[in-house]
């Protein structure tokens, strides 16, 4: 299942969540395949809140998009992504190896 965590709704998934409760409760309930993720959400949290939590409870997809078109915004998620153990070629979809 591919899974956009953004308020845009610009990348092509399965499933859209706008805000952290829906991206959560998805990522826990679901098998994701490919997680595409923007750093601006509706409500409080960011799409780094979103990845700092499912990283660290193991939930995050092999492969990642980063859909923020903000650069210090997208080298915010990269950095998280990094983290986790995830590599890129273009700065934009992360594998975790």
């Amino acid at each position: 299942m591919r899974v956009a965590v953004s308020k845009r709704g610009n990348y092509h998934a399965d499933v859209y969540c706008a805000d952290s409760q829906s991206a959560k409760k998805t990522l826990k309930e679901n098998c994701v395949s490919i997680l595409a993720v923007d750093f601006y959400l509706n409500g409080r949290d960011n799409g780094q809140t979103i990845l700092e939590w499912a990283r660290e409870k193991h939930l995050l997809p092999q492969f990642v998009v980063v859909t923020e078109s903000d650069r210090n915004k997208r080298v915010l998620l990269a950095l998280e992504l990094t983290k986790g153990g995830y590599c890129t070629a273009d700065g934009t979809t992360f594998m975790k190896h």
